[in-house]
């Protein structure tokens, strides 16, 4: 099974909510880079994954174990997961990855394909798994488990420069980078949401709360931006907190040119599209 990144065409912070959480609003989108993951019958629960160490809170593993225990299932399952998602990069890796565990195990174990249960399982691993349990593009909103469900976004190519960060607790300390002037109302998210609905993307809400924060942070982060907009991308920004960035091309023959122009700069780079439901799954 494929578990698909995603990246954030607009995310915005709105401030904090009485709860400690930030109130966000965001529109994400599935690409097409994607870890692999394979799953057996076992009678204990075992993971070997390459590319990502196995420590007691993986996602895989607590979403494999929260589900069973929700079920009350008695067999375990062998799980081998071949990482290509970078970790901790802001392309939701791990809640992808958590979201297929979810989805491919009830089909192992027999136990059907209820959305309500999953949904409410994915929700407690983290903001971003319920919308990783379907993909394509949605608008998240509150927390960020808030879900509306948006028409297949036009077919883009994206040129990702992915790149990560050390700290796995990075995006708790990027919401506390934040400034007050990083802040705004969700207008953004909810006019490029209109505009998907439409049938275009607004470029011109392609848009990071966190990319000031991340410029400051990561200097590969502006370095990256600036080669992707002189490689004539229509819109380029930052994913989740970063620090990887994307630019957007409407044809394959521009994005290639844009990446080879933006591994010429000496940074990394590579080929992706957007994907929709029925590809991912």
């Amino acid at each position: 099974m494929s578990a698909f990144a995603k990246i954030n065409l607009t995310l915005e912070v709105l401030g904090l909510r009485g709860d400690g959480l930030h109130e966000v609003a965001t529109v994400l989108q599935t690409i097409d880079l994607a870890d692999g993951l394979r799953f057996r019958h076992a009678e204990a629960m075992s993971l070997r994954c390459r590319g990502m160490p196995r420590t007691p809170d993986n996602l895989i593993l607590r979403a494999a174990n929260l589900l069973r225990d929700a079920v009350g299932v008695s067999e375990g399952a062998s799980i081998h997961c071949a990482k290509r998602i970078p970790l901790s990069a802001g392309l939701g890796g791990g809640s992808a990855d958590a979201a297929a565990t979810l989805k491919a195990l009830s089909r192992l174990w027999g136990i059907g394909q209820d959305e309500e249960r999953l949904d409410e399982l994915a929700a407690r691993l983290g903001a971003d798994v319920p919308y990783a349990l379907r993909g394509g593009t949605a608008l998240a909103t509150g927390n960020g488990r808030t879900l509306e469900w948006l028409p297949d976004a036009s077919r883009h190519w994206v040129v990702l420069v992915p790149l990560h960060a050390d700290d796995p607790a990075k995006t708790a300390e990027m919401y506390r980078c934040l400034l007050p002037s990083d802040m705004t109302d969700g207008t953004l998210a909810r006019r490029q949401a209109a505009a998907i609905t439409a049938g275009a993307v607004d470029y011109g809400c392609v848009r990071s709360a966190f990319l000031r924060a991340a410029e400051v942070r990561w200097p590969e982060v502006s370095r990256a931006l600036d080669a992707l907009l002189v490689a004539a991308a229509c819109a380029a920004t930052l994913s989740g907190a970063g620090p990887s960035v994307f630019g957007l091309y409407r044809t394959r023959v521009a994005a290639l040119e844009g990446m080879r122009a933006v591994r010429g700069e000496g940074l990394p780079a590579r080929l992706c599209r957007f994907v929709v439901p029925a590809d991912a799954w």
